[in-house]
């Protein structure tokens, strides 16, 4: 049956009256969510509602959701922006009652947080009376205790029960759409009745804004999309198409605009400016577009918002769905919703009409505008919650284990703090090269520490998780034939990257260091030393031989560099020479006798040992420069 209601009598603006009157309220339990009656839920939350009545307040009192007033109604103004955006626009009707009655609700709010806030304050006092141990009692008793409530649902939606629909199937709205708040006094079936307009009583008018208008806007990698819709829909008598399209065809729309720009990085996402905090400012030529094109997005959005400030301005709600400074959180300040100091803000921070699209949405376009107010402003139809009567046995079990693992934990805790402290010590003395130490404090902590344990915490030591791996990457050779010979390390342990500590020696005496080892232990001690990539034994005699051979070949490798820059140097003198000799004869020819001759040593007796050698170095550079354009010039005739 519930396939035969239409979409037009599920409209929250204009619900149709047999649809409405039959409907109940659903109550769930929130843990268990099973289906609960009213007066379970009034039962249970009977102390708030005392606390009001406690507070000189009405109990009969209900709590409305916040719809804001919009400010004094400049029909010239909006009527000069609907031309502009080349909108025809019906009668105009005097929106006096709707505006009075919205005047009514905020009165009504008002009154009601008041007396909630007296009800807090007094609960407050009287729970600092009560013994402590009582209150922890309390404490242990509420964690297990379930609620009452109509937004204990598992979904965004309030439900209610309607015999027009079949057995396990119920209506739902969005708790958004009608500011919904968990309180005994707030009653979402009341605020349909509010929300909707009666014929007999209250018609809706034929002016699309005498009716009431929205926003709702879409921000996402760089597209936006945002429109001003009307609470009178059109009418889709004789349209063709599917009753989802016919839905779309109804809505209003008074106002849109969709515009991008490329401000997100492609195959990788995120913006631009997202990616230069976190990573530092790039210097691509795409980035400095994505940069200029975020900036013109906000500029775009900006004079957007003040071209449509006078219907901004008599909005009831501004729906709002965006990632990034376009806001996730409706509340924060972005690219739409803006910082109250802000002058050009228009939809300031804290503003009450502003709230998120409670579900996901595709690319901001016109008609995913159309298809995010069909659903937050249609009752739909859904499925009652699941119920899960083992919910609170499943949670006390999950928390008895969860105990018992932070008891583990502590015992853990304490052993890994212990480790972290040897390890510490023991590194401290490594690092001394104080052999005979080392040795007495790995005697003295053998049964906690030994000389192969991994130090703690062992993601600090990656490549060095031994202390045998520690003094090879330091280059502690004394140290390291200690831990080998005297202490009994094994070398072949490797760290993560599969890394002997030979493998990371920091020099050759360090590497030596380990092949004396392995010779002072010989080949049966246990070790395998193939697995250690040390290669040969040394002894001390071989290895001060071939040390002595590779210091003598450094020695003439040295020496052989000094002689090749000194012929290097000599040849650049030369050739200088000559060519200023070649010089001050020319000069002497063209000026006469009187012409006094200028010597190389002349120039370089003035200046300092430093100057001259970086007079000859430029000159040489000089040199070499001339000669290679001149090879190069040879080679490519």
């Amino acid at each position: 049956m519930s396939e035969e209601i239409p979409f037009s009598k599920r409209y929250i603006y204009n619900i149709d009256q047999e649809l409405l009157k039959p409907l109940e309220t659903l109550y769930f339990d929130s843990l268990s969510f099973e289906p609960k009656s009213r007066e379970e839920f009034i039962n249970r939350r009977k102390d708030e509602l005392n606390d009001i009545e406690d507070g000189n307040g009405n109990p009969n009192d209900i709590i409305q959701p916040l719809i804001v007033q919009p400010k004094p109604r400049n029909l010239e103004n909006i009527n000069n922006t609907l031309s502009k955006l080349k909108i025809s626009k019906s009668g105009e009707t005097n929106s006096t009652e709707f505006s009075n009655e919205n005047s009514a609700l905020q009165e009504t709010q008002s009154q009601s947080e008041a007396e909630s806030e007296n009800s807090g304050s007094e609960s407050s006092s009287e729970e600092e009376r009560e013994p402590e141990l009582a209150t922890i009692e309390e404490q242990v008793d509420d964690k297990y205790e379930s609620t009452i409530s109509f937004m204990s649902t598992k979904s965004p939606l309030v439900l209610f029960k309607s015999n027009l629909l079949q057995p396990g199937q119920c209506f739902g709205v969005y708790k958004t759409s009608i500011d919904a708040i968990d309180s005994p006094n707030f009653d979402p079936l009341k605020i349909l009745n509010h929300l909707t307009f009666v014929p007999e009583r209250n018609p809706i008018p034929k002016d699309p804004i005498a009716a009431g208008i929205s926003a709702i806007f879409m921000i996402s990698s760089g597209h936006f999309a945002g429109a001003i819709i009307s609470h009178l829909p059109h009418s889709t008598k004789g349209n063709k198409g599917s009753a989802d399209q016919l839905q779309l065809q109804s809505v209003r729309l008074l106002a849109h605009k969709t515009f991008h720009r490329y401000t997100t990085r492609r195959k990788q996402g995120g913006s631009q400016s997202a990616m230069d905090d976190s990573k530092g400012k790039a210097n691509s030529a795409g980035s400095t577009l994505r940069r200029y094109n975020e900036q013109a997005l906000g500029k775009d959005i900006e004079e957007l918002m003040d071209e449509w400030k006078p219907l901004i301005d008599q909005c009831i709600s501004v729906f709002i769905r965006g990632s990034g400074k376009g806001g996730k959180n409706a509340r924060g300040t972005g690219l739409i919703v803006r910082d109250p100091k802000d002058p050009k803000a228009i939809i300031k921070t804290g503003d009450p009409r502003v709230k998120m699209i409670p579900f996901g949405t595709k690319r901001p376009t016109v008609m995913e505008l159309k298809k995010a107010w069909c659903e937050l402003t249609y009752l739909k139809i859904t499925s009652m919650p699941e119920v899960e009567r083992s919910a609170i046995e499943r949670r006390k079990r999950n928390d008895e284990m969860l105990n018992k693992s932070k008891e583990s934990n502590k015992v853990e805790d304490k052993k890994f703090e212990e480790l972290v402290k040897l390890s510490n010590d023991a590194i401290s003395i490594l690092k001394k090269s104080k052999a005979p130490a080392l040795i007495v404090f790995m005697k003295k902590n053998s049964m906690k520490f030994n000389v192969n344990s991994l130090l703690e915490p062992q993601e600090h030591y990656r490549l060095t998780p031994t202390l045998l791996h520690y003094a090879s990457r330091k280059g502690l050779s004394f140290m390291v034939q200690t831990l080998i010979v005297q202490l009994k390390a094994d070398p072949s342990i490797q760290n993560r990257i599969g890394r002997t500590p030979f493998d990371i020696a920091l020099d050759k005496e360090t590497r030596y260091a380990f092949k004396l080892s392995r010779k002072l232990l010989g080949e049966e001690c246990g070790i395998e030393w193939e697995a250690t990539n040390i290669g040969e034994p040394m002894t001390r005699e071989q290895i001060e031989v071939e040390m002595e051979l590779k210091r003598r070949e450094e020695i003439e490798r040295i020496s052989q560099e000094k002689r090749e820059i000194k012929h290097q140097h000599e040849t650049i003198v030369d050739e200088f020479k000559s060519k200023e000799m070649s010089k001050s004869v020319k000069t002497a020819i063209i000026g006469g006798p009187g012409i006094h001759k200028v010597t190389e040593e002349q120039k370089l007796s003035g200046l300092s040992e430093m100057q001259k050698m970086k007079l000859l170095r430029e000159q040489r550079f000089r040199a070499i420069e001339a000669r290679l354009k001149k090879q190069k010039e040879e080679h490519s005739k």
